[in-house]
């Protein structure tokens, strides 16, 4: 599985642990959330802790937070191997009928990660 961060928030930047449906839908589709065994349900991520953690993947949620690409370039500067994209918050956080479409949105994802 590919190290992978997800961000909720900007200001300070903040993740999910493993106590949150978010790392489970990142875990069915095949990635290793970096912060998963933070103590914190939603830990805030420093830039020392986001480098140290050295993601392969940055996924910036659209919601609750409306990450943009103007914020691909600060996080850059700290992760500049990661790729970075913005994502669909309610396919990896909503559960109910969104499940249904879930499965065929990560398979999109997976192969744009293989672009």
């Amino acid at each position: 599985p590919l190290r992978a961060v997800y961000f909720i928030w900007r200001k300070p930047y903040m993740t999910v642990n493993k106590d949150t449906f978010i790392h489970d839908m990142m875990q069915r589709a095949g990635f290793e959330n970096c912060f998963s065994n933070s103590k914190a349900r939603y830990p805030k991520v420093t830039e020392a802790m986001l480098k140290a953690a050295d993601p392969e993947v940055i996924f910036l949620s659209s919601e609750p937070y409306p990450f943009k690409e103007k914020h691909f370039e600060e996080i850059r500067l700290v992760c500049p191997k990661a790729r970075m994209f913005l994502v669909n918050g309610e396919m990896f956080s909503w559960y109910g009928s969104r499940l249904i479409q879930s499965p065929a949105y990560f398979q999109k994802l997976i192969k744009k990660l293989g672009e």
